[in-house]
């Protein structure tokens, strides 16, 4: 059971990272091959970026849509900088193990029946944090730089959107459950 819950976090972890490379892409990159759609574009950042192989138009801030230091100035204390993105040095790279082997340390005790009452409200409380996180950096790049985003990535984003208000609402009823 542990291992469906990791593989969840994880897939949503690439979601997450996919979609803000995808958003934070220069629109010349993008436009550059009809035959490219916007999710190939993604995953081949996503993959330039843990070195599973190399892009041929890698990230560029300065070129971005939406750049992700002026995101992460507008919501430093976002979930998603830590838990998610992409770390920058070694010393975030240590802090996103070390709290993603903490959640899964505690979800493996939620599941064997074997947490307290602290370690499930603490466990919970971050996954909720973390899915509304993600629900607002949608949010802010879709209010804020409307002007910035093509049809296609409005449509990324509502699929975003959608995909972590379902991921949100599950985590809520499952830490209703775990709290009865």
């Amino acid at each position: 059971m542990p291992s469906k819950k990791n593989a969840l976090l994880i897939s949503s972890a690439f979601i997450v990272v996919v979609l803000i490379f995808i958003f934070t892409r220069s629109q010349a990159g993008a436009s550059q091959s009809s035959s490219k759609n916007v999710f190939s574009e993604g995953l081949s950042i996503f993959s330039g970026f843990m070195k599973l192989g190399t892009s041929s138009s890698p990230y560029n801030e300065d070129n971005a849509v939406v750049s992700a230091s002026l995101l992460k100035s507008e919501t430093p204390d976002n979930l998603y900088w830590v838990a998610v993105a992409t770390p920058q040095d070694a010393g975030e790279k240590k802090a996103q193990e070390e709290l993603l082997e903490h959640w899964a340390t505690l979800y493996g005790k939620i599941y064997s029946n074997k947490a307290t009452r602290k370690e499930i409200d603490e466990y919970y409380t971050s996954q909720i944090k973390l899915q509304e996180d993600q629900l607002e950096l949608l949010r802010l790049m879709e209010d804020r730089y409307p002007e910035r985003l093509d049809d296609e990535k409005r449509r990324m984003i509502l699929a975003g959107k959608e995909l972590y208000g379902k991921k949100l609402k599950n985590v809520t009823e499952e830490y209703k459950k775990h709290t009865n």
